[in-house]
């Protein structure tokens, strides 16, 4: 499958193959790599420089490496992770702000869930239904549920039938997940952002696009204003505690 490295930077040459051979379908998510004393002698290499290779993919994503007795070198699933942590820095650093997350999501969120107005099997209206009802049971203990809440969205643009979506869903909403949870939303505002969450279902269910997409629009400006009033709030808070 791979060829002897010519090159002086071996490492890479080694993880350019083993890249190439993914993407050209000859290895898949789930099949196991050689060990790294096979792959040293397919590549005619030193194995320092295949653990670096090995090292590099990791990073990347595209290698697991799993312990055990049933462990060894895997092919990785997508794992959004990545982009999250990019997303999150890019935030940290206040590159990006949630107002810029926000514009994203209206852009792809509402068109999502008109797709999954078309496209949802029975499957995924269960689990949209399911983790609406997790939702409402845990606001009615008074805690703030949202994990089911960010959950809810993943499953919408998993219902779409497009990984891009799915991705951007998974990615975007770890770094709103933060956003809320260093709010603190009350339970008045979680009340109506679930009551959002049935509307966007229902719609779905329908096999109503058009609505699916206005109800699931709106949500997402309705939340952004509450989020920015709540850090609004938040940062005179701190600032009349830095005053004291």
């Amino acid at each position: 499958m791979f060829e002897p490295v010519k090159t002086q930077r071996i490492s890479d040459e080694i993880v350019r193959q083993i890249r190439d051979a993914l993407f050209a379908g000859a290895l898949r998510v789930g099949d196991k790599l050689p060990t790294e004393r096979m792959l040293a002698k397919e590549f005619e290499a030193s194995r320092t420089s295949v653990r670096e290779a090995i090292r590099g993919l990791e990073q990347q994503g595209i290698i697991q490496v799993k312990k055990g007795v049933s462990g060894g070198l895997f092919i990785a699933d997508v794992d959004h992770r990545l982009v999250s942590k990019s997303f999150h820095t890019l935030f940290q650093l206040r590159k990006v702000s949630i107002h810029h997350i926000a514009e994203v999501r209206m852009l792809f969120e509402p068109e999502a869930a008109r797709l999954a107005a078309q496209r949802a099997k029975p499957e995924d209206l269960q689990e949209l239904e399911e983790v609406i009802q997790k939702m409402a049971d845990v606001v009615k203990t008074g805690k703030r549920p949202t994990f089911f809440d960010l959950k809810f969205h993943k499953l919408v643009a998993r219902a779409a039938g497009n990984p891009i979506f799915e991705m951007l869903a998974e990615s975007m909403l770890e770094v709103v997940s933060q956003v809320i949870t260093e709010i603190n939303p009350s339970i008045e505002m979680l009340r109506h952002v679930l009551q959002c969450h049935r509307e966007v279902f229902e719609a779905i269910r329908s096999r109503d696009g058009n609505l699916a997409f206005e109800v699931m629009y709106a949500h997402i400006v309705d939340v952004q204003k509450r989020l920015a009033a709540g850090a609004s709030r938040k940062r005179r808070t701190n600032k009349a505690l830095l005053k004291k």
